[in-house]
């Protein structure tokens, strides 16, 4: 009775670390009854077996790697706390892994497809509608996006996310319909106010300049710091001159807002209080036009026909 008990006590031990390897390896496995391993066909038939759950005595004689969401979900079902950690590990990094070969070969129709399909399996975590609703601002589905934000808005750790995404997708849909801007005349130039997260600007639209400049004195006002060494040469009325050049951050003019710009510093002549110009490094990014007689300066995404 004693040699029959440690053999049993031998071969259960076998079993448990078989069980330990299979959810440490690289791939999570299936667990299938003992009553498979003798059956010549298990192998082939491993994609199709029933969930986890009718199999309460689990073994692994039998192994096929999980490759898809539908296997790791129904893996997941019937495992203790350790268990689901250890396969819910792995499944975090076939989602990063799948999820970074889609984006970066850009195919975005099954990037979209695939966190829809892990929206509708795993419809608790937040940043699953968030993922999904990037995904869908890529393919322009934007009232597809605002949806998909709707249920995380409040979500403790990704509702500021959501709730910042939620703002990029309403201005991008204002360009749909185009933003107008009003102008404010002096002389013969015309003055539009824009916006840097440290401050509001005065500056004059100007078409013939290349990029977009400020003075060292609206430089100073909003703290933004700018190295002489770095600098470009600009073409101005008085011949070219060198001006260090300084990249901003939100640069917005109305709605419009250009993620990151090009800046140069240069003094104005006779300024009467203005910050600078507004050139073509930002108006170029936009369908844009100027509409002198009543003042207003229209600013539409370059993917509509700009409205005359």
């Amino acid at each position: 009775m004693r040699t029959l008990l440690l053999v049993v006590v031998a071969v259960a031990g076998v079993v448990a670390g078989w069980q330990l390897r299979g959810i440490a390896s690289e791939n999570i496995t299936f667990a299938v009854p003992a009553s498979a391993s003798t059956d010549p066909s298990a192998a082939d038939s491993l994609t199709t077996l029933a969930p986890a759950q009718s199999y309460p005595n689990k073994s692994t004689a039998a192994l096929a790697p999980l490759d898809s969401l539908e296997a790791f979900y129904d893996a997941l079902v019937g495992l203790d706390s350790a268990g689901e950690a250890a396969v819910r590990a792995q499944l975090q990094g076939f989602i990063d892994k799948r999820a970074r070969q889609l984006t970066q070969q850009q195919r975005w129709p099954e990037l979209l497809a695939f966190y829809q399909r892990l929206v509708n399996l795993d419809p608790h975590i937040a940043e699953y509608y968030y993922r999904l609703a990037d995904v869908q601002v890529q393919l322009q589905l934007y009232d597809q996006a605002l949806y998909s934000l709707y249920f995380i808005l409040q979500d403790p750790v990704m509702g500021p996310k959501a709730q910042a995404l939620e703002q990029r997708i309403n201005q991008r849909l204002q360009f749909a319909e185009g933003i107008t801007v009003p102008l404010f005349k002096h002389g013969a130039h015309h003055v539009v106010e824009a916006r840097l997260l440290s401050g509001t600007l005065r500056l004059l639209v100007d078409t013939g300049a290349s990029i977009t400049t400020l003075t060292p004195a609206a430089a100073r006002r909003l703290n933004l710091r700018y190295d002489l060494g770095r600098s470009i040469s600009l073409a101005t009325a008085g011949g070219l001159v060198s001006a260090p050049v300084i990249e901003v951050s939100d640069f917005m003019v109305g709605g419009a807002a250009v993620d990151r710009l090009q800046v140069g510093i240069l003094p104005l002549v006779g300024d009467n209080g203005f910050d600078g110009l507004l050139g073509m490094n930002f108006l170029q990014q936009f369908a844009s036009s100027i509409n002198q007689q009543d003042g207003l300066l229209h600013l539409q995404n370059k993917r509509q026909p700009a409205k005359g």
